[in-house]
């Protein structure tokens, strides 16, 4: 068995997020967050702003209207800024031990208000490719997304180890052909790239 390349979701997995908690106090929402975290994904506005059709000044507008949530766009952007927790205390470790013959690269759902904080954390660095919603147009689950970070990898989908947080991705990302896996941080993700034998 062959792996080239490890392709990991960036939040949830490698950065530590508090959207879901946010937005459900933005809501005064009881739903749980699996429950939240579908309607933020069904939202037009959300679509349109992860998959870069909607400018960061649309999509504040808006989602806050689709949502109904009680603040000006102005201060909803405000408080999405803060979503972005940061990396996790050992996400630099975990990258720093795949070995370079590896490709190592990020498949994520994402937008462009929220790309400028992850890059400030030194992230991109350490990753040899993007693929990002907002610049590729298509959002995980759909295969068009695994399709674009097999094709801009050039390699087939079964020497792809792919992470993410959210089991409908990771079921998709199989499906599609990748060897995917949920992980939850970054030490869920070393106990599987270790059981692969390549840490």
């Amino acid at each position: 068995m062959t792996i080239s390349a490890v392709l990991f979701d960036i939040g949830g997995v490698l950065i530590e997020l508090d959207g879901l908690p946010s937005l459900a106090k933005l809501l005064d929402s009881q739903q749980s967050h699996d429950e939240i975290y579908k309607n933020w994904m069904a939202s037009p506005s959300v679509i349109g702003h992860e998959t870069g059709k909607l400018s960061t000044d649309e999509f504040a507008v808006q989602v806050v209207k689709d949502l109904n949530i009680d603040l000006s766009p102005d201060a909803f952007m405000e408080n999405f800024s803060t979503w972005i927790v940061g990396t996790f205390p050992n996400t630099f470790d975990l990258l720093d031990a795949i070995p370079s013959t590896l490709t190592v690269a990020a498949l994520s759902n994402t937008s462009a208000a929220h790309w400028v904080h992850v890059e400030a954390t030194g992230l991109t660095n350490k990753l040899d490719h993007l693929f990002l919603s907002h610049e590729i147009g298509h959002l995980k689950p759909d295969h068009q997304s695994f399709q674009a970070a097999v094709d801009g990898l050039q390699l087939p989908a079964e020497e792809i180890i792919f992470f993410d947080d959210n089991m409908q991705n990771v079921h998709a990302a199989n499906a599609f052909g990748l060897k995917a896996h949920q992980a939850l941080n970054p030490e869920h993700a070393r106990q599987v790239l270790n059981q692969y034998g390549l840490l």
